[in-house]
């Protein structure tokens, strides 16, 4: 299995004062993300490991807990910077509830408020699946680009 080391961009090797979990999306990104990607790197390197350790469409997946001080210690790496190898510091759990840390410590969700209204009423709205289907296709293309990414 490949080694996954994550060097967060501008960071490698020292510390910083720039975060990641608890920061804008589009801060991340701008700052802690390679020219031309719209996913943070922090994310991508997370969900390499969930796939390479896991699955990602794996039922409950992302209901598994994990030990708080090693999630806490990993953040504190990813936040400063630091090169965190998941293959030897981590684990499936740990690696999962890091992913949902940083989407839940989001100053602004992924999916705005106004679309997670209109999708929470989809199914109440429509009674067949595939109005359903292309109701939701719509209301997640209204995403801003960079939570569409």
């Amino acid at each position: 299995m490949r080694k996954s080391v994550s060097w967060l961009p501008g960071n490698k090797g020292g510390m910083s004062s720039t975060r990641v979990f608890g920061v804008a999306l589009d801060e991340v990104t701008r700052t802690r993300t390679p020219c031309g990607h719209d996913v943070p790197l922090l994310v991508q390197h997370i969900v390499q490991y969930i796939e390479n350790h896991g699955r990602l469409d794996l039922e409950g997946l992302f209901l598994v807990n994990s030990n708080t001080e090693r999630v806490d210690w990993l953040r504190q790496r990813y936040d400063s910077g630091e090169g965190v190898e998941l293959e030897e510091d981590g684990d499936l759990p740990s690696a999962v509830s890091l992913l949902r840390l940083f989407l839940q410590e989001l100053p602004e969700p992924l999916i705005t408020m106004e679309i997670q209204t209109h999708l929470l009423h989809i199914h109440q709205d429509y009674s067949s699946e595939e109005a359903v289907y292309s109701s939701m296709k719509f209301l997640l293309q209204q995403l801003p680009q960079l939570s569409f990414s």
